[in-house]
């Protein structure tokens, strides 16, 4: 059981993120009281816009915006710390990062601390962007996946997978509202299993995918339809 008095730390953008806040506020529920954030400048501009948006916005809604950044993590009894980038980070070898929001990561950051990350996709089978719809048109699980990122996107050493169960009444934007739900909370919970990964892959098994084209999305929820014939929980 990993101590909760223990540092961790956050990777996010200077911006009230979504995922991070999520995050930030199962950690405290569940009982860490050593968090703190390292924001990076949010460079990200949407220029891909997909027929189904099955990602939450990753702008918070706007009540929390106006409290601000910065206030929701003093609240919170967490630090936050302003970067350029990674290299202004200076922690102990070792130690223990979750990533809500970055970009890629030097392999020597990789190297240097245990790095986090949940991915929305079963791996191995679903790898890269769009996972949940990749995995609708392939026929492949639904899941999260908790990993320590390393050299290869979306594998290495994973820590924990889990299915998302479908349901006979279920839309597609249900099913992706409960896998981010359960991406979070594999996220906070694999600081209790990091340590153990359950097991390794190669990152050469399966592709690693890019953004589902356009004409290929236009067929995905009668895909969903079929998938959902096939994976439904008859429970």
């Amino acid at each position: 059981m990993f101590n909760k008095q223990n540092k961790i730390c956050v990777l996010s953008y200077q911006a009230v993120h979504r995922k991070t806040i999520d995050t930030l506020c199962l950690l405290k529920l569940t009982g860490f009281t050593n968090v703190c954030i390292y924001a990076q400048p949010f460079h990200y501009k949407k220029v891909f816009q997909p027929i189904y948006v099955h990602r939450p916005d990753t702008e918070y809604m706007d009540e929390v915006q106006k409290i601000g950044y910065k206030k929701i993590v003093e609240n919170l009894g967490y630090d936050l710390v302003n970067i350029s980038s990674v290299d202004g980070i200076s922690e102990p070898e070792g130690c223990v990062f979750l990533v809500c929001g970055a970009g890629l990561l030097p392999q020597d950051f990789l190297k240097k601390y245990n790095v986090i990350n949940a991915h929305p996709g079963y791996i191995p089978y679903e790898r890269g962007l769009d996972a949940l719809k990749w995995a609708v048109v392939e026929n492949q699980p639904i899941g999260v996946s908790s990993h320590l990122l390393g050299e290869f996107v979306d594998a290495g050493k994973v820590i924990e997978r889990r299915k998302v169960p479908i349901y006979q009444n279920d839309t597609f934007h249900a099913v992706a509202q409960r896998q981010y739900e359960m991406e979070i909370d594999i996220l906070v919970s694999s600081l209790d299993k990091w340590e153990k990964p359950s097991f390794i892959t190669d990152g050469e098994l399966y592709p690693v995918h890019r953004r589902m084209p356009k004409e290929q999305e236009k067929t995905l929820l009668t895909c969903f339809e079929k998938y959902k014939s096939i994976w439904c929980d008859k429970a």
